[in-house]
């Protein structure tokens, strides 16, 4: 049986080496951290000036994730235009981030009348969608924010409207 001082010096130890593990930790540089929506910044497609979620605060937002090759991202995204029209007079507003380049994404966009804001995103938009929730990065995904920005539900795959609508319609 190990004696009580053996036992409490081995526990000091494990706490310093705790306590410096968690010193590292702290101390690691910022760039290692995951993405965040609120301090992303996207081009804003027509204008090409950068804009970010701080735009649509104090909105209900549904943020979709999307490139032109995604066929289901295609397909969702006339649904996901009408419910946005639908509910923008109860304060809701939709933004399409775009995986993609800015000419395919705009030819795409005037085929399919889509009518709300496309940004386009960068390299690290993939990283910033592994940090909401989609660790595997498949496209479409859908994100939906409370009035403060706070992401509330999380929809990878593509949405039927129902499935969008019980997303929103709680937070109005």
């Amino acid at each position: 049986m190990p004696r009580p001082s053996s036992v409490l010096g081995a526990l000091r130890r494990g706490s310093a080496i705790a306590a410096a593990t968690l010193a590292l930790a702290l101390l690691a540089p910022a760039a290692s951290a995951a993405p965040d929506l609120a301090a992303s910044r996207f081009t804003e497609l027509t204008s090409g000036r950068p804009i970010g979620i701080e735009a649509t605060r104090g909105k209900v937002t549904v943020v979709n994730f999307w490139a032109t090759w995604c066929a289901p991202c295609r397909e969702e995204m006339p649904m996901i235009a009408n419910v946005g029209r639908q509910l923008a007079g109860r304060g809701v507003a939709v933004v399409g981030i775009a995986l993609d380049n800015k000419t395919e994404v705009n030819n795409f966009r005037k085929m399919l009348h889509i009518d709300y804001p496309i940004w386009l995103g960068d390299s690290d938009t993939v990283n910033l969608m592994r940090s909401l929730g989609n660790p595997s990065g498949g496209l479409p995904f859908t994100v939906v924010l409370d009035r403060s920005g706070k992401p509330v539900a999380r929809l990878l795959g593509k949405l039927t409207e129902q499935t969008l609508r019980q997303a929103v319609e709680p937070r109005l």
